[in-house]
C-alpha cells in the first residue's frame, strides 16, 4: 500500500513537470519583439540616493565624535588647543 501511494505520487510530479514545461513552451506562431529589462536608470538613481544618505551619515558620525572628545577634553581640563587636523 505503501509503496503505491509513493508511485503515484511520483508519477504525479512527473506528470505534472511534463505539464508545465509544455504550457512555458515559446509557440512559433507568436512574433515578439525584444522584451524590455528592468531600468538601468532606476537602479542607479536608488544607488545614488543610498550614496548620499551613506555619505551625509558618515558626516554626522564624524561631527558627533568631534563633539563627544571636546566634552571629554572639557571634563578632563586640557586647553582646547588639540589638534584636529586628523579629523578633517
Amino acid at each position: 500500500m505503501k509503496l503505491r501511494s509513493v508511485v503515484l505520487v511520483a508519477l504525479g510530479v512527473g506528470a505534472g513537470y511534463a505539464i508545465s514545461r509544455k504550457m512555458h513552451e515559446d509557440d512559433p506562431a507568436v512574433v515578439r519583439g525584444p522584451q524590455r529589462s528592468t531600468s538601468p536608470s532606476g537602479l542607479r538613481i536608488v544607488s545614488d540616493q543610498a550614496q548620499r544618505i551613506a555619505d551625509q551619515a558618515s558626516v554626522r558620525s564624524v561631527e558627533v565624535i568631534r563633539r563627544a572628545r571636546g566634552a571629554i577634553r572639557t571634563r578632563l581640563g586640557e586647553p582646547s588647543t588639540y589638534d584636529e587636523a586628523a579629523w578633517n
